[in-house]
């Protein structure tokens, strides 16, 4: 019985510990937030074979750990995922694969 009396504990400390999990140390950079937007904008509009509909600010690229993180993450929080590739097109060799 008094293990069962930790449960409860042990499930708030899990739950608290989560919430720091995901977050960037940049979140609130806004180079950061204008990464995330570029890239959450270049998985969703992204023509796989066709490096011209990728949006990245390639300055900040360079020059910004931040914006970096933030592209990175906008990125994978946007591209499509499951058999197919961006936007639900399939990867055929012959259109390329785009950006991964």
């Amino acid at each position: 019985m008094r293990r069962l009396a930790f449960l409860p504990i042990l499930f708030l400390a899990l739950a608290l510990a989560a919430c720091g999990l995901g977050r960037s140390e940049f979140e609130d950079d806004p180079a950061y937030k204008a990464g995330h937007s570029d890239g959450c904008w270049s998985a969703t509009s992204e023509v796989p074979g066709d490096p011209s509909t990728i949006t990245r600010d390639d300055e900040a690229w360079k020059e910004s750990e931040a914006y970096r993180a933030g592209w990175k993450a906008g990125y994978s929080a946007c591209t499509i995922r499951g058999r197919s590739g961006s936007m639900g097109m399939p990867d055929l060799p012959e259109r390329g694969a785009g950006v991964h």
